[in-house]
């Protein structure tokens, strides 16, 4: 297989296009004016400073949001070539709008704003802020709505809000995990949502935008293509977008404990340098796992060898970024951080944004595991687990972002990024199978070492060109990508049949390496069709090769070296995918009203070619027509509905095609299946949305399906004897397992959040409910098994709006589980978690306070020895001095009662399992904190 026959034609086509390019920018028009104006008051003529100024295109999406400045001056240094719509908002006064078919005249003057009196009202009897507005598909908070603590960040923040809900570092709006928080719409260190919310005070945001951030080339063309992510976007408010801020901290305590870092950020208009560092060994992350390359080891797993068996949803061998995770919660973790964000706009043609981070992690883990498998009829088997382990991970990642404005026709994107990473870990973990009635099977003692690194990059190319007739676009996309991973592992296990006694060892040494190189092309034109409609014509085309080269070595007593090659543990392997689409779609407006449709043809092939233990080649292509729709309604200002049907295609991965044994946990052996086929996938989502500014209520519904065929489900089989799988020994009560495609895959989720404020104790109430469903096939023992699981969600937060001296947030989330198999009815089980938390922070006297934060775990249902309830009790006190309150001291207890454990319940198609690990115990941290304030006047 000649791995680079897609990838000449690439630059074919990319020469073709670039030429196409430059005709299409010789051949523009003059470039169209800006558009300047004022706000000021109605009555007044004072100026309104800060006030949001939106340009919106035909299909009512944003094209650029500016705000004014202090003299209540907005300037837009460009506007559409479509007809579009000027909207002005500002608290207290009436939405000012205005269509514009096009701009004659740019100075456009003193705009008047008109008080809304009922609003204003309002506002003085009862002393609150509306709580925000939708706005097309996005939903608008204002920051002034929510009172939080004087030193408190964007996560305190944004953790008050109606359908956004924080825990254990993950947020979520509207039930989906959010993928990226921007700051006044530019990228802040990437992609990485922790770091903008707990390094960016709360006192300089002015509003919360929450929307789903379509792709570059879609938010150009107005036509939805299907790759959108959960949005935070953090507007500043405009007099703290000049000047420094952020916080240095050192704290000390017992037992070796410290905790130092800070944060600095320098604005100055446009341009703007963020710099972040960290360093502790008190478990406390500001990054997320993005920063994870997920470098793999054949000898390495989520437990360095005792990995999930049978039950891994999605099949496969490789593993994910769990193989590196040294996140907060599990074991005990030193890290060292360092970051820095350069933002800035050169001239009127150029904007760029560039990040690098790195980050040093150090884990600890210890856990103990109890799993019982879902066998038919009334017999069962156990698999117990003890495992500790150690690992270090390096990581360097830079990201960039140029986008040149070659006219005011013509622009090009360029978005690379790099990622590197190496990684050390060993450990060693005990395995034990057992039937029902106790008699013991199988025994294995694991311990493994690897050592792994590995880098990615990628570059994403975006021409845009809008020709003279209005509506009428040419954009071409490429998206490219690099990644290797290399590194060796070792690993020698002692298995044993307790039945027959018979042992076993494994003494092996595996060096694997894997490569990578995919592209993606998008051709996208677009035809306005009378005054309310628009036609769309794409053309992609994509490869993506992957190789695979796994060699594993047995130790030899003669040459006291790992000199013999095992065959049946070594695998060179080769797999190409390559797509072609073509698709046609439409899309109209009329009023309150918008739909799109599109629908494209896609031819795939798929080819993989093994020449190591021996030759093997299989080649298949596939044929699919892969509809979209989207529907949104906008009832009135405040009211939005959208209707959205997606359908696509997911391959499977290099691992899951090599049909090579995986010996990482000898009584737990795995291998792919290079007979898979691509997936196919039909989304199907509802969402409402109404905020009431008047009332202070929000209410958000969702409800969301997806339908599977060809799922990448597993077959696992367990052995009553000692067994030899391809050339590997499996002891009795052991288990083998490999991908394979199933249909019946579906879930279905809904998520409901109402909030509204309750005026008796000035706190504003939020509820989100959640009800989900789900159906997962996987075959065991040659039956098939589905497991179908209903989850039942009831959350409820209280938050204060009382003032800075007073802040509480009162929460509790509950969740019951209901799990039924078709194999084991007797396994059907039904658990119940619930956690209650207060974070409570008192300033009660001149510069005293007092800060508690008490959070109540309890678990029904469980394993009888992982049935809990305990309480998490954080407290510190302090006091702040200097200017301004700017530092404080303050002593810490973390774990007052002594009672934090971590308790998990993992349910799969193939098993049940409960687990606990070491977390971290009680500590004294005295700390140190000084906060930077130093705010100029706001530039135009």
């Amino acid at each position: 297989m000649n791995k680079y026959r897609h990838i000449l034609p690439l630059y074919q086509h990319w020469l073709t296009l670039l030429l196409l390019g430059i005709s299409l920018q010789l051949s523009a028009q003059s470039s169209k004016p800006a558009l300047n104006g004022r706000l000021v008051d109605a009555t007044s003529q004072e100026p309104l400073v800060g006030a949001s100024v939106l340009l919106k295109v035909e299909n009512d999406s944003l094209f650029a949001a500016v705000t004014t400045d202090q003299e209540g001056v907005f300037v837009f240094s460009k506007v559409p070539d479509t007809p579009f719509t000027l909207q002005v908002s500002y608290i207290g006064y009436e939405t000012y709008q205005k269509v514009f078919q096009s701009v004659s005249k740019p100075q456009l003057g003193n705009i008047p704003m008109k008080e809304d009196t009922k609003i204003l009202d309002e506002v003085k009897v009862e002393g609150k802020v509306p709580v925000g507005e939708v706005k097309g598909d996005t939903v608008v908070y204002n920051a002034n709505a929510f009172k939080t603590r004087p030193d408190a960040d964007a996560e305190n923040l944004i953790g008050k809000m109606p359908g956004i809900v924080i825990d254990g570092g993950t947020v979520k709006a509207n039930g989906e995990d959010v993928k990226q928080v921007l700051v006044d719409g530019k990228p802040f260190f990437g992609n990485d949502p922790n770091i903008a919310l707990k390094n960016l005070p709360a006192e300089v945001i002015d509003k919360i935008e929450v929307f789903d951030k379509k792709s570059e080339q879609a938010q150009f063309t107005g036509f939805d293509d299907g790759e959108t992510s959960k949005t935070i976007n953090i507007v500043t408010r405009v007099d703290k977008r000049n000047g420094q801020f952020g916080k240095i901290y050192a704290g000390g305590g017992l037992d070796e404990k410290y905790m130092a870092g800070g944060n600095l950020n320098f604005f100055n208009g446009k341009q703007r340098i963020s710099v972040i560092g960290m360093t502790n060994n008190v478990n406390q992350q500001n990054f997320s796992t993005q920063d994870l390359l997920g470098v793999v080891g054949s000898g390495g797993s989520r437990r360095f060898g005792g990995g999930r068996g049978g039950g891994r949803r999605g099949g496969g061998m490789g593993a994910s970024t769990n193989d590196f995770l040294v996140g907060s919660q599990n074991g005990i973790t030193t890290t060292d951080a360092f970051g820095i964000n350069f933002q800035d706009e050169w001239g009127k043609k150029i904007e760029i944004n560039a990040n690098y981070f790195y980050n040093r992690s150090a884990n600890t883990s210890k856990e103990v595991l109890s799993r019982e498998y879902l066998f038919s009829g009334d017999s069962s088997q156990y698999y117990q687990e003890e495992s500790f382990g150690n690992s270090n991970n390096f990581n360097h990642r830079f990201n960039l972002r140029m986008d040149y404005k070659i006219s005011d026709q013509t622009s090009v994107l360029l978005r690379p990024s790099l990622n590197f990473q190496s990684n050390n870990a060993e450990g060693e973990f005990t395995g034990l199978n057992r039937l029902q009635d106790g008699q013991l099977l199988s025994q294995a003692l694991n311990r493994s070492s690897s050592e792994m690194s590995g880098y990615n990059i990628s570059n994403l190319l975006l021409l845009r060109h809008k020709f003279a007739k209005r509506g009428r676009t040419f954009s071409v996309r490429l998206n490219t990508t690099w990644d290797n991973k290399d590194g060796e592992s070792q690993l020698w296990s002692l298995n044993q049949n307790l039945k027959t006694d018979v042992a076993d060892t494994v003494n092996q040494l595996t060096d694997s390496r894997s490569n990578s190189f995919s592209y993606n092309t998008n051709v996208s034109y677009t035809e306005p069709i009378g005054k309310t409609g628009s036609l769309q014509v794409e053309y992609s085309f994509g490869n993506n090769n992957s190789s695979s080269d796994k060699r594993a070595y047995q130790f030899e007593a003669i040459s006291e070296g790992y000199t013999l090659l095992d065959s049946t543990l070594s695998n060179v392997f080769e797999n190409d995918y390559f797509t072609q689409r073509a698709g046609l779609g439409y899309r109209i407006r009329t009023g309150k009203l918008m739909f799109m449709a599109n629908v494209s043809y896609q031819h795939a092939s798929l080819e993989n070619e093994k020449t190591l233990p021996d030759a093997f080649g299989m080649d298949r292509s596939y044929t699919n027509l892969l509809p979209r729709m989207m529907l949104r309604v906008r009832f009135d200002k405040q009211s939005h509905l959208r209707l959205m049907y997606r359908t696509r295609t997911s391959q499977p991965s290099i691992s899951q095609l090599q049909d090579v044994v995986n010996n990482a946990n000898p009584l737990q052996l795995s291998l792919g299946n290079p007979a898979l086929d691509q997936s196919y996938a039909h989304t199907l989502s509802l969402s409402f949305r109404k905020i009431n500014p008047e009332k202070s209520t929000s209410l958000i519904a969702m409800v969301h399906t997806t339908l599977t065929n060809d799922y990448i489900g597993n077959k696992t089989t367990f052995v009553q004897q000692d067994t030899v799988i391809n050339g590997q020994s499996l002891l009795a009560g052991g288990q083998y397992s490999q991908p394979v495609n199933l249909n019946g895959s579906w879930n279905v989720r809904s998520f409901f959040a109402y909030g509204f404020y309750l005026k008796p104790i000035k706190s504003n109430l939020n509820m989100n409910t959640s009800v989900s469903f789900s159906n997962s096939p996987n075959i065991l023992n040659e039956e098939l098994n589905e497991t179908f699981t209903t989850n039942l969600s009831q959350g409820l937060v209280l938050s204060s709006n009382i003032n800075e001296k007073v802040d509480f947030t009162l929460s509790t989330t509950a969740n019951y589980n209901i799990v039924r198999n078709s194999l084991q009815e007797s396994l059907n089980n039904n658990y119940y978690m619930q956690k209650t938390g207060l974070k409570f922070y008192w300033n009660f006297w001149k510069t005293l306070f007092f800060d508690n934060n008490l959070n109540h775990q309890f678990y029904s249902g469980l394993s009888e020895d992982m049935n809990q309830s305990y309480f998490l009790w954080n407290m510190s006190a302090g006091f702040k001095f200097t200017k301004n309150n700017r530092a404080e001291v303050k002593l810490t207890v973390f774990d007052l009662l002594d009672q934090n454990q971590n308790i998990q319940r993992n349910v799969t198609n193939a098993y049940i399992e409960d687990s606990r690990t070491e977390i971290l115990q009680q500590y004294y941290m005295l700390t140190f904190t000084y906060n930077l304030r130093n705010f100029g006047n706001s530039k135009s």
